[in-house]
């Protein structure tokens, strides 16, 4: 008998730890969500203001780039009212980097790869069309003419930029423009 009282006291014991420790365990697991969950809220937060800066320095560099475009607008009718002078063109198109233009607009197409299209350095590609003479590459290529799309697909270059990236080609495939 003094077996089994041992052995009902043991197991009460147990029981009572069991008690005991579950109720801890529900505690530390109670106080480490109740932990995540701020540490989630102030991620969701620092986020939230990284996201506001980020925004903020987006609409401050897209001011910025208004203002810097408005005196290039006000230019442009001042470059409108010179055209006319003989003097003013020839010092506009001095100042356009023709290999500049060909390498951002004209390479694709006229570096070789496309069928058809003069590659640039090959004279006898391009020795028919110097012979044609400046003025007609640059209508050609300021108006377009058979595949290729006026100013080389590009609208938004100016015709002097057009014309010094022809001219950049035609001399670098055998032209003295």
């Amino acid at each position: 008998m003094n077996k089994l009282l041992i052995a009902v006291m043991m197991m009460a014991g147990l029981t009572a730890c069991s008690q005991e420790a579950k109720q801890e365990t529900q505690e530390t697991a109670q106080a480490v969500a109740s932990e995540v969950k701020n540490e989630a809220t102030s991620a969701a937060d620092a986020t939230a203001s990284a996201a506001q800066e980020a925004a903020d320095k987006v609409e401050a560099a897209a001011s910025k780039a208004e203002e810097a475009a408005k005196p290039e607008e006000a230019a442009k009718p001042e470059e409108k009212a010179e055209a006319p002078a003989t003097e003013a063109k020839p010092a506009e198109s001095a100042k356009v980097d023709g290999k500049a233009v060909f390498e951002a607009n004209c390479k694709a197409c006229h570096g070789g790869l496309i069928p058809g299209a003069p590659a640039v350095g090959k004279k006898e590609d391009w020795a028919p069309r110097i012979k044609q003479g400046k003025d007609t590459l640059h209508k050609h290529a300021l108006e377009g003419f058979n595949s290729m799309p006026a100013k080389g697909g590009n609208s938004s270059l100016s015709d002097d930029e057009v014309k010094a990236a022809v001219d950049y080609m035609a001399n670098e495939s055998g032209a003295k423009f």
